[in-house]
């Protein structure tokens, strides 16, 4: 099986950490930023011409910014879009209190993701009251265990000679290539930019994953390459 895992296109949070290194004004379900949606589009563009293989399933995290950046590769590839409640960002949807400490958020609703794409097809937990309560992710070991689950989940659904795509996030990338790969403790942080593809295939000869590509963007001109 080979795993394309994708990076949303910049968002407004990427955009304000960017100017002004804080998380003060940011918002609970950032969309993406008209950069965002011109590197999204470039991806769905280029992406049968620079993947060998042809995707097979498409799966997003549910936040705004990764939706938005996968419904126009689903358009191209003519393919339904997976919603997925496990493929959020580290920490989950949170917003900030009085106190800036974080809370749940429950990200867009139903009837706002399909507006997105109605190529969506969405879990139950997704509803006109949105498709998270919480709790606030712990950092530490939530996100490992997830990666864990999840790709014990697609695997299981799809197929072993299957390519299927993830849209996720960049932190969350960061503990599934150590899932694909087989690290267990990782201090550093691999460089992951917006709309890039980290390309995982099944490798009997190290009894995990061999990556193929890690933080790619040829869809990009020098120009559009953002974090």
């Amino acid at each position: 099986m080979r795993f394309v895992v994708i990076r949303h296109g910049q968002s407004g949070n990427n955009l304000l950490w960017e100017q002004t290194g804080s998380e003060a004004g940011r918002h609970p379900d950032t969309p993406l930023t008209e950069t965002g949606h011109r590197q999204a589009a470039l991806l769905a563009e280029h992406i049968e011409r620079i993947l060998p293989w042809r995707i097979d399933t498409i799966y997003t995290s549910l936040m705004a910014r990764a939706v938005q950046t996968a419904a126009p590769i689903a358009e191209a590839l003519d393919l339904p879009l997976i919603g997925r409640t496990d493929l959020y960002e580290v920490g989950g949807p949170f917003d900030l209190d009085e106190d800036e400490q974080r809370v749940p958020y429950p990200g867009a609703t139903a009837d706002e993701l399909f507006e997105i794409s109605d190529r969506l097809a969405l879990p139950p937990a997704a509803s006109s009251r949105g498709w998270w309560t919480g709790p606030v992710e712990n950092e530490t070991d939530g996100p490992t265990t997830r990666a864990r689950d999840l790709v014990a989940d697609i695997r299981g659904r799809n197929d072993d000679d299957a390519t299927v795509a993830l849209v996720s996030h960049g932190y969350f990338s960061q503990f599934l290539f150590r899932q694909f790969l087989g690290i267990t403790e990782m201090p550093g942080w691999v460089e992951i930019h917006n709309t890039s593809l980290s390309v995982y295939e099944d490798s009997p000869e190290f009894q995990s994953c061999r990556a193929l590509r890690v933080n790619w963007t040829p869809h990009l001109p020098d120009s559009l390459v953002t974090n």
